[in-house]
């Protein structure tokens, strides 16, 4: 049960918009349900985090200038660096990004910039745009997300003109901006469809990306890098692969999501998951519990075996 000096700092927290610091002790309680056998609480309580961390009363639309206000979109910061479950190797060049910011002054002293325009690549939902939100919160930076859909039009010179506009306010407002499915501004010159307006809309955004000297943090993700052009990569600080959880992180990202599963052997589960995404993942897990609460089921492996095969059905469906 939570205790009087809990639901005091909640009621405090609420009424100074301190979100983190409320979700902070709403998660303690949830903590201290869970090791005294009340799962259903506990994870009730982590669903209602989690809806507040992705819903979209968490987004709220840039006004602070009127030339970008429908293409850029604020979004909290709710994501931790530490919280990633990736590859050393990883983790090892987003730690040297971090340090170079905090040591951006020492570096300027010497001629010399800090890493802050990255390419990320890899599959859907292995962690690029939780690395810029991440980011963004590490430097308590604000976080814009940039509206590709309405940024790429049909129409001639209006898409360079918008690119225009974002780097701007790049300038003019320190941020971490996220430039998500890039594809769609940095693809080839030479591929087939309308290749005239794209190599415009790509001379722009390297010409841009290239003259920006400005205290924001630039991040390009995409799913297809190889549709990428090729001068793109030098304009960028560091490229960054993004790859399918191997066996360790599937086990970490179990242990993560099915925390309350004592009956569980996540050794003989963890297979289950393999080539699945982060993000898939975290998708089974949640239905799994849904299962668990809904038809009061222990999760044990076939309870797991059973929505793992669900996943797989609709994947087929679908593809």
């Amino acid at each position: 049960m939570a205790t009087a000096d809990q639901i005091l700092s909640l009621i405090r927290n609420h009424l100074n918009n301190d979100d983190a610091q409320f979700r902070k002790v709403a998660l303690q309680i949830s903590a201290v349900e869970a090791r005294s056998g009340h799962a259903i609480v506990a994870r009730t309580i982590q669903e209602l985090l989690n809806q507040k961390k992705t819903s979209i009363g968490t987004i709220r639309l840039v006004s602070k200038n009127k030339e970008v206000d429908d293409l850029l979109l604020q979004v909290d910061t709710y994501d931790n660096i530490k919280d990633l479950i990736v590859s050393q190797e990883l983790k090892g060049k987003l730690e040297r990004v971090i340090k170079e910011y905090i040591k951006k002054e020492t570096l300027s002293k010497h001629g010399l910039a800090n890493r802050r325009k990255l390419l990320l690549y890899g599959a859907s939902g292995t962690g690029k745009t939780m690395t810029a939100n991440a980011l963004a919160k590490e430097f308590n930076l604000p976080f814009f997300v940039v509206r590709t859909e309405k940024v790429v039009t049909k129409f001639m010179g209006e898409t360079g003109q918008k690119i225009g506009r974002i780097f701007d306010f790049i300038s003019d407002v320190p941020a971490v901006y996220l430039f998500d499915e890039f594809d769609a501004i940095g693809s080839q010159r030479g591929m087939d469809n309308e290749v005239g307006e794209q190599r415009r809309i790509l001379n722009t955004f390297l010409q841009l990306l290239e003259r920006d000297n400005s205290d924001s943090f630039i991040i390009a993700a995409t799913n297809s890098i190889e549709s990428i052009d090729k001068a793109m990569f030098r304009r960028f600080d560091d490229v960054i692969e993004y790859k399918l959880p191997d066996k360790e992180q599937r086990l970490a990202l179990l242990h993560e999501y099915l925390y309350t599963a004592t009956d569980l052997d996540f050794s003989s589960a963890e297979p289950l998951f393999e080539s699945m995404s982060h993000a898939e993942i975290k998708i089974v897990c949640s239905d799994i519990f849904k299962e668990s609460l809904l038809n009061d089921r222990t999760i044990d492996l076939s309870l797991v075996q059973t929505i793992v095969n669900m996943r797989h059905q609709l994947s087929y469906q679908i593809s």
